[in-house]
C-alpha cells in the first residue's frame, strides 16, 4: 500500500511540473501585469516548484530507506498539497492578466 502511494506521488509531481512551465512561459509573454504582480507570480511558482521537489525528495528517501514509515508519505502528501496552493494562486494571477487584456 505504501509503495503505491509513493509511486502515485511521483506521478503527480511528474504530471504537474510541465503545466507550471507553460504557465511561466505565459507569464513571461504577458504585457499587462505591473511589476509587483509579476514578482508575486514568480514567487508563487518558485514556492510551488520547491514544494514538488521536496515531495520527490521525500518519496525517494522513502524508497531508499525502504522501511514502511508512513510519516514520509504523509510529508510527501502534505508537500504536494501545499504545492498546489501557490499553483492555484498563480493561475488566478494569470486570470487577472487575461481579464485585463481581454475583459471589460
Amino acid at each position: 500500500m505504501s509503495l503505491d502511494v509513493a509511486l502515485a506521488l511521483l506521478q503527480l509531481v511528474a504530471l504537474t511540473i510541465p503545466p507550471i512551465a507553460v504557465l511561466i512561459q505565459m507569464l513571461r509573454k504577458s504585457e499587462n501585469l505591473p511589476w509587483r504582480l509579476r514578482k508575486l507570480s514568480f514567487g508563487l511558482v518558485i514556492v510551488s516548484v520547491v514544494s514538488f521537489i521536496a515531495t520527490g525528495v521525500s518519496v525517494l528517501t522513502y524508497f531508499l530507506v525502504h522501511v514502511s514509515v508512513p510519516g514520509l508519505l504523509v510529508v510527501g502528501l502534505l508537500l504536494t498539497v501545499v504545492g498546489l496552493i501557490p499553483f492555484a494562486l498563480f493561475t488566478g494571477v494569470l486570470y487577472k492578466e487575461h481579464k485585463a487584456a481581454h475583459g471589460p
